[in-house]
């Protein structure tokens, strides 16, 4: 099936780790199942509490996004207005098979995308912290129908220290084993050289020079930032590897058969069916020593946009989150449509 649309949405998965209802149910599944503790941890579910700076900088720096598909468990932000036309609540039990549910694992959320409702046929996959500061165009995410990304290739690094699990290194191989089952290197690349050697790039084409000889794919570089993507992509996966896409989505939390949403962006890259472009944004690991810095450099606008990852205590957290967060409310002061 071939879809094509000049509509672009954005999909945003959100969870509210403070609810109580919600960590009533996630504790009754947490006693049956044995869990990479790392890749669950509950410094994934901490509030930064501006999820509607957010929304005002979609609405400031994206203006044309048709729709935004708020995707939930069931909980909704309090200052959202949930009769917004640009805005769809979607809740898990909308879309997730039954049998996948309750799921606390985000690639089960996010590998099961083409089932919305009414979601366009491109998409962009933002997650909560991912913020713009400066206007995007939609060219940048889509051109002529076609997702706009880089092919950079990375190898993957078998390491369990700090923010970095175990767990993450296996779903990334798992991604490539999917990838290498499916595409030969040496074709891919032949078919589309301008687009894996290109010069925009820059530093990071060295990484394809340095892997050119590799018969086959040993990773490939994630930014993280979000992803401009096609719901007949996903759709195919599924259609490609039922077994191993459900075998995948049966893990109520993150595990060693998982999948990720990045796998949608290989297939894409292997595809050819992509507009080459660096990606801009700049990813920050945010801690009490360098928060502060991080801080001006939002409200000094500096990137195009920013992720702010965290591993620290809850103590530490408050004072990371109110720095970010009055940078934030100094460049985004003026409510959004998406508010009450």
């Amino acid at each position: 099936m071939n879809e094509k649309s000049d509509l672009v949405d954005i999909v945003i998965p959100w969870v509210d780790g403070s609810d109580p209802k919600w960590k009533a149910e996630k504790s009754v599944y947490l006693k049956r199942h044995n869990i990479d503790a790392k890749a669950n941890s509950d410094i994934r579910w901490f509030n930064w509490d501006n999820l509607q700076y957010w929304f005002r900088a979609v609405e400031k720096f994206m203006p044309w996004v048709h729709k935004i598909f708020f995707v939930t468990w069931g909980h909704v932000p309090a200052f959202l207005d949930t009769n917004c036309q640009k805005l769809e609540i979607v809740r898990h039990s909308d879309y997730i098979p039954q049998e996948y549910l309750p799921t606390f694992n985000s690639n089960t959320i996010e590998m099961n995308y083409h089932r919305i409702n009414g979601l366009s046929e491109n998409f962009i996959l933002f997650n909560d912290d991912f913020f713009p500061l400066q206007v995007i165009p939609k060219t940048y995410y889509f051109q002529n129908d076609m997702v706009c990304d880089e092919a950079v290739e990375s190898p993957i690094m078998p390491v369990d220290i700090g923010s970095i699990s175990g767990w993450s290194c296996r779903m990334k191989a798992n991604n490539v084993l999917f990838i290498n089952r499916h595409f030969s290197k040496r074709e891919v690349q032949k078919k589309n050289y301008d687009k894996w050697f290109c010069t925009a790039y820059g530093e990071l084409i060295q990484r394809n020079e340095g892997l050119r000889y590799w018969n086959n794919f040993c990773g490939f570089h994630d930014p993280h930032m979000a992803s401009a993507m096609k719901k007949t992509t996903l759709r195919k996966l599924w259609e490609i590897e039922p077994d191993t896409l459900h075998r995948a989505s049966m893990n109520r939390f993150r595990g060693e058969t998982d999948l990720s949403q990045y796998l949608i962006r290989y297939w894409q890259l292997c595809e050819g069916n992509f507009i080459p472009r660096k990606t801009l944004g700049k990813p920050f690991l945010v801690t009490t020593e360098n928060c502060e810095e991080i801080a001006e450099s939002i409200k000094k606008q500096e990137w195009q946009m920013v992720s702010l990852n965290e591993e620290c205590s809850p103590k530490e957290f408050e004072k990371i989150k109110s720095s970010i967060n009055q940078a934030f409310a100094k460049i985004l002061p003026e409510k959004s449509m998406f508010e009450v």
